[in-house]
């Protein structure tokens, strides 16, 4: 009889790994590419916004603030630290509270508003003196929003 020689032919060693990592990349970029409808970016807000306080010199009675008058103090302080153009730059009040008044104005002009604001020498008008207090400043309102709202939980805290 003749002897059967069995060999054990070599078998090349294929693994797995990189078929099942094909697998799951295609199965995220398929699942990424069907959860995302819309995405957007806005990295540049046409608008800015500020919270301005009126605040009056001591001693003086702090009269209602309207409309008319939180606008004529802007205006005075950016004709006074810019000139005619300065009181040209469009700003909309957005809200009256107290003595305390939101503007927004072009994000552009948001640092010269500050500063107008911040050089602003009122005179004073009987006796008693005006100056004008930037609280909060930004180009995103829901921002000064929430930190306002951080100012305000502290306040009514019982000692």
């Amino acid at each position: 009889m003749t002897a059967d020689n069995h060999e054990d032919t070599a078998m090349a060693d294929t693994s797995l790994a990189p078929s099942i990592n094909a697998a799951a990349k295609s199965k995220t970029s398929k699942e990424s590419r069907s959860r995302e409808l819309y995405s957007s970016t806005i990295s540049r807000p046409p608008f800015a916004y500020a919270r301005i306080e009126v605040v009056h010199g001591i001693g003086s009675s702090s009269e209602a603030l309207d409309a008319l008058q939180a606008r004529s103090y802007c205006d005075t302080a950016l004709k006074q630290f810019v000139g005619a153009t300065g009181a040209a730059m469009p700003l909309d009040l957005l809200k009256l509270d107290g003595s305390e008044f939101w503007v927004r104005l072009p994000r552009e002009d948001l640092g010269l508003f500050a500063a107008a604001l911040a050089a602003w020498s009122p005179g004073s008008r009987g006796g008693t003196s005006t100056a004008l207090r930037l609280k909060a400043s930004g180009n995103w309102l829901g921002s000064l929003i929430g930190r306002t709202e951080q100012q305000d939980l502290w306040k009514d805290i019982p000692t």
